[in-house]
């Protein structure tokens, strides 16, 4: 699948190991590198929700958002890239033709299902 990031400062800390390893900790560092990997690796959305460790949901806050565990401390936001969004009759998301996606943020803790999450990049903006 196409792994796009949806900026510099993000990409640069999801894909330098030792950046990776110093603002999220090296458990987390290690669990985000094995799925941004599996990720890269399936050919669409419907091969990663095959992936029972990556619990593919959709974001109970924005349905245009998707979520990807990384273990049980974090999630990894995703949104399609196509414009408009493959979807089934049913309005739901058609994972099998979503081939290309946006890292939007890391979540360092899930995203419970009634509230919206507060994203890290106001954190990486601040410091």
């Amino acid at each position: 699948m196409e792994l796009s990031f949806v900026d510099v400062e993000l990409a640069r800390a999801c894909n330098d190991d030792a950046l990776r390893e110093h603002r999220y900790g090296r458990a987390l560092a290690a669990v985000l590198r094995r799925r941004l990997a599996e990720v890269y690796a399936a050919a669409h959305l419907a091969d990663l929700s095959r992936l029972p460790a990556a619990r593919l949901r959709a974001h109970p806050g924005d349905s245009r958002l998707l979520l990807v565990a990384l273990g049980s401390a974090a999630d990894l936001h995703l949104r399609p890239r196509a414009d408009p969004l493959p979807q089934h009759p049913d309005g739901t998301l058609r994972y099998v033709d979503v081939r290309a996606v946006v890292v939007i943020d890391i979540q360092p803790a899930p995203v419970a299902s009634n509230t919206h999450p507060e994203l890290l990049r106001a954190r990486r903006e601040a410091s």
